[in-house]
C-alpha cells in the first residue's frame, strides 16, 4: 500500500469567490439558475438540490458570481463558517461562500470528505472583527494527507454508501413525522 501524501490543502483545491447580482435590477432574478447562499445547504446532507433564490443568465453575466460544475464543492466562508455540500448540477452561489474544485489527481467525493473532516480546523482558524471569516489563507494554513486515486475512489464510494444510508433514514423519518 502507497504511502499518504502530506500536502496543504490550497496545493490541491481551486477556490473560486462567488458573488451577488445587484438586487435593485429585477431583470436579474427570479431566472432558471440555481444561486445558493448558506441557508440552502445548512444541513448534513452531502448534495443540495434545491435554492430559495434563482438569478438569470444577465444577472450571471453582470456580476461577481460563478457557475459551480457538477460535483464542485461549497463552503460558507463568513458568519456561519463551516458548512458544506457538493452540488448536483450548475448552481451560482454569493460572496459568503467558496466554491472548491479538485486539482488533477483528486477525487472530488474524496475532497468533501475531507474538507468535511477538516472542518474543525478550518473554524478555529477564522478571524474578523464582526463575522468570522475563512479566507484563502485559512486553506493554505491546513496540512492534509493523501492517498493515491485509487484509494481516494476506495474511500469515497464506501462513505458515500454510509450517506445514502442516513438520507434515505432521514427521508423515511420525515415521511413517519409528516
Amino acid at each position: 500500500m502507497a504511502e499518504w501524501q502530506k500536502t496543504l490543502l490550497i496545493d490541491i483545491v481551486n477556490l473560486i469567490g462567488g458573488g451577488t447580482p445587484k438586487t435593485s435590477k429585477a431583470e436579474y432574478w427570479g431566472g432558471n439558475i440555481n444561486w445558493l447562499s448558506v441557508k440552502d445547504f445548512n444541513n448534513e446532507n452531502r448534495y443540495v438540490y434545491f435554492t430559495e433564490k434563482t438569478i438569470t443568465e444577465e444577472g450571471l453575466n453582470n456580476s461577481s458570481t460563478k457557475l459551480l460544475k457538477r460535483d464542485d464543492i461549497i463552503i460558507s466562508a463568513r458568519g456561519t463558517v463551516g458548512e458544506l455540500a457538493m452540488i448536483p448540477f450548475p448552481m451560482a452561489f454569493n460572496q459568503s461562500c467558496y466554491g472548491i474544485r479538485a486539482k488533477e489527481g483528486i477525487d472530488n467525493t474524496f475532497l468533501y470528505y475531507l474538507i468535511k473532516n477538516s472542518v474543525r480546523k478550518l473554524k478555529a482558524m477564522t478571524h474578523g472583527s464582526v463575522f468570522d471569516t475563512i479566507t484563502r489563507d485559512t486553506f493554505a494554513n491546513i496540512e492534509v494527507a493523501i492517498p493515491d486515486t485509487q484509494m481516494q475512489h476506495r474511500i469515497a464510494k464506501m462513505l458515500v454508501a454510509i450517506d445514502d444510508k442516513i438520507e434515505n433514514n432521514q427521508r423515511i423519518n420525515n415521511n413517519l413525522v409528516a
